[in-house]
Formats: structure tokens, sequence, C-alpha cells
């Protein structure tokens, strides 16, 4: 009989495939471990299931966690499952739980913390559970001993190219289809960051360290993924999918050499696009790609270069024109609010968007609040001037980084403004339609002026479409 793993995917208001988990699940010999992969977006009862599966021959109960609300779930049903089963280990791994592995394994419901590339440490983990032996050592993993956490030392990040292909079996992959609402697969064809972007954790995570998988492999795997799945577009999941333009232009080559007939979206920073030569740009296009993002973050220079982006905001408009020229979407994301940003920067931030908005109604930008988080120099800085983060599981699992309307460094006058802002540019440059077209021109005209007083098209629009919570 296989010794089984049960995994489980937390609730949340995300979409997409678990892949952390279908990453470490396939990283475990098949003829040895059967692996259930359990997620409470798709079910009306997981913790039925969960138990269910967890009754017959089960080595340990795992979930991955990202800082937010997503976090509620996963403690729950933590909890549920320790009271069920009080002998069982759970193991908790992803972005927050590396993050913070000392705060997760003081919860009595958690016994070990994998922190960082989990594959391997998971593997070497489950291997010690089954022979009874002390983790002491073992890389990459935090967990308690006589009432005692202890933290092993870091593991090495490993090439990924060693590692195997995903196996989507392991997931309902036509379900998720219902959650996005188009034929979409989700992929990762690298990982890692070497970027030092000193809001962003990536740095410590990462070690900026970044590996991707070969042209011909993402060639063979999406292949094969294709005949069996039929998909119409794929997610690539990268942190930073543009890293190495060689690889980029292969894998393109891949697509177009396979006749796949498939669109595709990545992640791009403005530096990488600004160097992609106009014949990858093409090849890109003509292999499928539909949408880039691409972090602005900020819209001064000064900005920029103080939380080290290694951009120009020159960079950022290159890309946009190469993108008008290819017909290639855009969605942009931009920060303002951070420690001791001036409400002139904040302008020039909201000046930049506009002008992006204004040069396509395929070019979208998300204005975010900036939230401190452990892992960076900006919040090594905060720390020194004694700001308090959240503490404990119940206090992070209260962070909203992504809807939140609040900032500890913006008057709420300045907020009214950026929200108006963000609605109205939506609407106002959006497609046009016949039915929209009077309000699109009162929400340009707002937009252009920066009035925002009498909202009450905005009313309208959130009453008949509520906002849902993201994090």
């Amino acid at each position: 009989m296989k010794h089984r793993i049960v995994l489980y995917n937390p609730k949340a208001e995300f979409y997409t495939m678990p892949l952390a988990l279908v990453a470490i699940a396939s990283y475990l010999d098949p003829t040895l471990y059967e692996v259930i992969i359990i997620d409470g977006r798709l079910e009306d009862e997981p913790v039925k299931r969960l138990s269910e599966a967890l009754r017959h021959n089960a080595v340990c109960f795992g979930t991955t966690v990202l800082t937010g609300s997503i976090i509620k779930d996963a403690l729950l049903v933590s909890k549920l499952i320790k009271e069920k089963f009080a002998d069982l280990p759970v193991i908790w791994g992803g972005w927050h739980a590396s993050l913070f592995p000392e705060e997760t394994l003081s919860e009595s419901c958690i016994d070990v913390v994998v922190r960082g590339q989990g594959e391997m440490a998971f593997a070497e983990l489950v291997e010690r559970l089954l022979a009874k032996e002390s983790l002491a050592g073992l890389k990459g993993v935090s967990f308690k001993e006589n009432g005692k956490i202890v933290a092993n030392p870091e593991r090495t990040m490993m090439d990924i190219n060693k590692f195997p292909a995903f196996n989507y079996d392991l997931i309902p992959v036509k379900d998720y289809v219902k959650l996005s609402g188009r034929k979409q697969l989700d992929y990762i064809s690298s990982q890692g960051c070497r970027f030092r972007c000193t809001f962003c954790a990536d740095p410590f995570v990462y070690n900026r360290g970044w590996y991707g998988y070969s042209p011909e492999r993402v060639g063979d795997e999406i292949e094969a993924l294709w005949n069996k799945y039929q998909f119409e577009h794929i997610h690539f999941q990268d942190e930073t999918y543009f890293t190495n333009k060689k690889r980029v232009a292969g894998i393109a080559q891949e697509f177009i050499d396979r006749k796949l007939p498939i669109s595709w979206f990545a992640t791009m920073r403005a530096d990488q696009g600004f160097r992609l030569e106009d014949d990858v740009w093409e090849l890109c296009k003509k292999s499928g790609l539909e949408k880039v993002m691409i972090g602005v973050e900020a819209g001064s220079q000064e900005m920029l270069d103080w939380m080290k982006k290694d951009i120009k905001i020159e960079q950022v408009f290159a890309c946009a024109e190469k993108c008008l020229k290819y017909d290639i979407a855009i969605n942009f994301s931009a920060i303002v609010g951070f420690p001791d940003e001036t409400d002139a920067s904040i302008n020039e931030t909201i000046r930049i968007a506009k002008e992006l908005r204004k040069m396509s109604s395929k070019f979208q930008v998300a204005v975010f609040y900036f939230k401190p988080y452990p892992g960076n120099e900006i919040a090594d800085l905060l720390t020194s001037r004694g700001f308090e983060f959240p503490v404990g599981l119940s206090g992070w699992a209260n962070f909203d980084y992504v809807g939140s309307v609040e900032s500890d460094w913006i008057s709420n006058q300045k907020i009214k403004e950026i929200e108006g802002f963000k609605f109205y540019q939506q609407l106002g440059y959006s497609e046009p339609t016949f039915l929209k077209a009077i309000p699109q021109k009162m929400a340009r005209w707002r937009v252009e002026n920066s009035f925002y007083a009498f909202q009450f098209e905005k009313k309208i629009i959130r009453w008949l479409k509520p906002q849902k919570e993201l994090s």
C-alpha cells in the first residue's frame, strides 16, 4: 500500500491553480506515495473530504499559505485536523510560513514549516517522518521539539531543471476553468528573482537567485499538456519571465514550430522590455503573447532610485510603445504612500498612470497603497523607527496588501483623490461601447481635471457590482 500525503489549498478569491502544492507532490516518488490535493475553493465541505482522505494510511497533512485572509482558512482547517488526528504532523509552507516560521510554529496545531523552495525539503521530511527519525539538521525546515522551536540551516536554491515535470493529473484542471472564466492553464517556467527592490520580499526568499526551464523543455511540456487539456491560454506564473531574452525567444520559437493555437501572459520588467529587440517582440507576438504585466511602482525617478527598482521612466514608456506597435495589452501596477513620500511624488505617479492609461484601452493601471512587509530594506528602516508589524497568524490574517484603502503615510483627503482616479480611469479608458459612451466621456473629464466630487456613477456601479476582497 502506498503512503498517503494529503495537501490542502486554502480558500481564497484567487483562481490560479495550486502549483506550489503540485510542485512538491510531483517531486515525490509516485511508486511510493499517493498524493491527494484538496482545494478549498472547489469544495463545499473541504474538512469532510480532508478527514476522509486522512483516515487511510496518511503520513502528514500539508498546506501552503500566502499572507492575508487566506491564513484564516488554513489555520481553521489545521486546528480541526489536529483535533481529529492529534498525532498527525501538520506542515505549513509557502511565502508566509517561510518568512515567519517561528510565529507560524507558535500555533499549537502546526508542527513543521518548510521554508523557501520546498521540493527536496518536503521529500526528505516525509522520509524522516516515515522512518520516525528526528528532523534535526534537515535543511530548509523549522520544527518543534520538546516544546522548543528549532530552525535548521537554509537550503541552497536548486536549478528547477533538475525537478520533474508538474503532474497536472493531481488536480482537476478543468474545474479551474470555471473559476478563471477561460480555458487557461497556469504554468511556471522559471523560479526566483535576481533584482533588489527594497519593498519586496523576493530578495530575501530567493537570495536573488533565478533558474529557468530550457525552451525545449517548455515546448515539450506545453505541447503535451495542450494535447491532454486543449486549453486556449497559458498564464505564466513566473516572478520575472523575461529575465533571459535568449530563453524568451527560444520558447516563442518552440510555440511557433509546434503550431500551438494558444495565447499567453507573462511578467515583464520595464528594463527587460526596453532591451528586447524587435525581432524578439515579433516572435513573442507571433507565438501568441497577449498581455504582459509591468511594475511601474512610482512616477518619479527619484522614488524609483530610492526603492532600488533599477528601471527608468523612459523605459516604461518605451515598453508601452512596443506593446502598442505589436498590439499587446499591459497590466501596469503602481504603489503610492511609501514612508516619507511627498504629495508631489504621489501626484507624479498618478500623472504617469494617466499618460499610460490614455495610450490604449488595452492598458490597465492598478494603484496600490504601500504596506510594510518584512524581509526587505524598507521594513528594516521602519523597524528602526519603531513601526509595529502585525503579530501572530491572527494578526497577519487581517493584513491586506491588495485591496486595502488606507495608509500610514497618506492623508485621508489624498486617499479619496487616489480612489477617485482608480475608479474613473477604469471606466473612462476601457474599451468603448455604445451604452458606456456618455459615462465614459464624463469619467475621462473627471480624470483629466482631477475632479472626483459627487461620485454618483461610482455608487451606482458599486451597488450593481460589489467588489470582492482579494487579499
